[in-house]
């Protein structure tokens, strides 16, 4: 039986709104994006024998030679499995020490093909005790409030194939929208090159961590951003500009946005350790709106030990912040924000804000270390050395 031409091209027409419009809908409902509703259900990171084999073998060369040397040839193919959820990823181990690697609990950087993870597409799974517990996760909550630029850091169960079982903290990368979260607009998110001061060979001496700052590599995050022909000149400025500074060819009032250093600064005293401040753990933001660069919180690591003397008030303080700290304004900025943070209000206020959370999390550490307690005296006893200091310094 033929079918009348009109008939044959409605059918046709549709077909068509079935591929434009229904077929999107339905690609659409399926996504395998993993969100923070799925991390509660754990997430599995799935390895062939072959791929597997290639991540022990590192590791077991990382241990015997007691640092981690990483490259982007490391990456294994694999997959990423989280309630119900499956996506193409690549892995490798990643860290620099290895208490990463250690015992049960191996760090990797996850890069998934096509889908996001907390909606980044590149993320480091790591032991919880890599990065204190929770204090890590506090140190960004902390930088969040502030209005500071800060990770995502969550903790989730975790496992490689049917091994490796635990609780595990999930770290964002840098990109495009950690600057989203932050509501800042898009800019080069930078950093100095690491490989040669982990290399150690290049420079020696006394002052040879300055030289490695000075001449380190400036590198991208957000390349693909910053290799678009409309946004070169911005990524050419914000590289100038770090480089002049580091060389001291510019005062730091006219590269970096000195009140949230300021403010950085304060946080990572609170925290009393100054992991976070060394210059290849830096990680930078150039605002094209303001055209200054703003700090991005990462690795504080903080064990919050007691008596740590203040970072920005040593001698010793190295070159990258001792030209910072020539602005006498800049100065004046951080004992402000160090007053501010130590009143016992401050810290009251943001426990009580954070307190379900903190207990429901102390709960999963302790399944990793049954030993484990969140002690919120730490953070007041870091408040009482702060104050301290400001009393015998400022108060005469």
């Amino acid at each position: 039986m033929l079918i009348p031409l009109h008939v044959r091209s409605t059918v046709r027409f549709f077909k068509l709104v079935c591929i434009l419009v229904i077929l999107p809908l339905l690609l659409s409902s399926c996504s395998n994006d993993v969100d923070q509703d799925d991390l509660s259900a754990g997430m599995k990171l799935v390895l062939s024998d072959s791929a597997f084999a290639v991540i022990k073998n590192k590791r077991d060369q990382a241990l015997e030679r007691g640092l981690l040397v990483k490259t982007d040839n490391d990456y294994v193919p694999g997959f990423i499995e989280c309630n119900g959820k499956r996506m193409a990823v690549k892995a490798r181990l990643k860290g620099d020490h290895t208490d990463h690697l250690k015992g049960e609990r191996w760090s990797f950087r996850i890069v998934s093909k096509g889908n996001t993870i907390l909606n980044h597409e590149k993320i480091s799974i790591q032991g919880v005790h890599t990065r204190s517990y929770l204090n890590e996760w506090v140190f960004h909550e902390l930088l969040k409030q502030e209005g500071l630029i800060s990770l995502q850091y969550t903790f989730l169960p975790f496992c490689v194939g049917d091994s490796l079982c635990g609780i595990y903290a999930l770290e964002s990368h840098f990109d495009n929208f950690l600057l989203k979260r932050a509501k800042r607009k898009m800019g080069p998110i930078m950093k100095f090159d690491e490989d040669d001061f982990w290399d150690a060979k290049k420079f020696s001496g006394k002052n040879k961590d300055e030289l490695y700052m000075r001449n380190a590599q400036i590198g991208l995050y957000n390349k693909k951003w910053c290799k678009k022909k409309s946004n070169v000149p911005v990524t050419k400025k914000a590289i100038a500009q770090l480089d002049d500074f580091r060389q001291g060819k510019l005062p730091a009032a006219d590269v970096f946005d000195l009140e949230k250093w300021a403010k950085f600064i304060a946080v990572n005293e609170l925290m009393s350790i100054d992991h976070a401040l060394r210059w290849h753990n830096l990680r930078f933001y150039f605002n094209p709106e303001t055209e200054k660069i703003e700090p991005i919180g990462f690795d504080c690591g903080s064990w919050l030990p007691k008596g740590k003397e203040l970072f920005f008030t040593q001698d010793n303080v190295e070159l990258f912040h001792r030209q910072m700290l020539q602005d006498a304004s800049y100065n004046e900025m951080i004992v402000q924000e160090l007053t501010r943070l130590t009143t016992k209000e401050y810290l009251v206020s943001f426990f009580d804000d954070h307190q379900s959370e903190i207990k429901e999390m102390e709960l999963m550490m302790q399944s990793e270390n049954a030993k484990y307690k969140f002690w919120k005296s730490s953070y007041y006893n870091s408040q009482k050395r702060i104050l301290g200091f400001l009393d015998n310094t400022y108060s005469k």
